[in-house]
């Protein structure tokens, strides 16, 4: 079943108002309202081809070699067209999905929408962290004292090192 759009309902409303006087029952029992609209903040950057490119790229860096991967980008850059560039609502996005074969609900594309704004914040897509961001290798340890680097020394058997 096919939505109705606003200009659609808008003008049955309109001929809705002329079948029925102002005081029909059906009138004074029924309000006849706007549909409710929420104003969405795009971020800058899905307007932007380059940068979805940067934002896809960052989430799925195997997408070439992988087909999963390859999957997934194509369905988050067919999320943020019509999610953040034709305004569409989760639901709207989701019907459209399900007609591309792509089984999802819309809630799933609400998850998947916070899931691309934070890969776009430089963080994981799984909310674990942020990407690329950690030293690698053995932490640090901890200086309690507040000696300079130089002059921390380990125990080891018995003999005091300097410890580099």
């Amino acid at each position: 079943m096919k939505r109705r759009t606003h200009k659609q309902t808008n003008v049955d409303f309109k001929i809705l108002r002329t079948q029925f006087g102002g005081d029909s029952q059906f009138m004074n029992a029924h309000q006849i309202r706007k549909i409710r609209t929420r104003e969405r903040d795009i971020p800058a950057w899905t307007l932007d081809d380059a940068e979805v490119q940067k934002v896809l790229l960052r989430a799925f860096p195997k997408w070439r070699t992988n087909l999963c991967q390859r999957q997934r980008a194509a369905r988050w850059a067919f999320i943020i067209t019509l999610y953040f560039r034709m305004e569409k609502s989760s639901r709207q996005v989701a019907d459209e999905l399900r007609e591309r074969g792509w089984l999802t609900k819309p809630k799933n594309v609400e998850l998947t929408v916070a899931s691309i704004r934070r890969v776009a914040r430089g963080y994981r897509a799984d909310n674990t962290g942020s990407r690329g961001m950690r030293s690698p290798g053995r932490p640090k340890t901890q200086n309690v004292e507040n000696k300079p680097l130089g002059a921390i020394t380990v125990m080891h058997e018995g003999i005091q090192t300097p410890f580099s």
